[in-house]
């Protein structure tokens, strides 16, 4: 699966397309769901064999290139 860029995330704003999820790798993934007001940053991992999600913050407040710095932080 390709890599998010800026433009496209910006284009998926501007035609106001929502989304479960749309995955960068890395378990890094950007969610812009109806009740959202902005795109939030999501990181997949595992806890004790279970599946667990966590908000790295919103897209206004957190770039592509700091989140995919946090999700490599986060996996290590």
């Amino acid at each position: 699966m390709p890599k998010l860029t800026d433009m496209q995330i910006r284009a998926w704003i501007k035609a106001g397309e929502r989304f479960e999820g749309r995955s960068d790798g890395n378990g890094l993934y950007l969610s812009y769901r109806e009740n959202y007001q902005t795109p939030v940053w999501r990181f997949r991992y595992k806890f004790a064999g279970k599946p667990r999600t966590m908000m790295i913050g919103s897209y206004a407040e957190l770039s592509l290139s700091k989140a995919r710095e946090t999700a490599k932080e986060l996996s290590a």
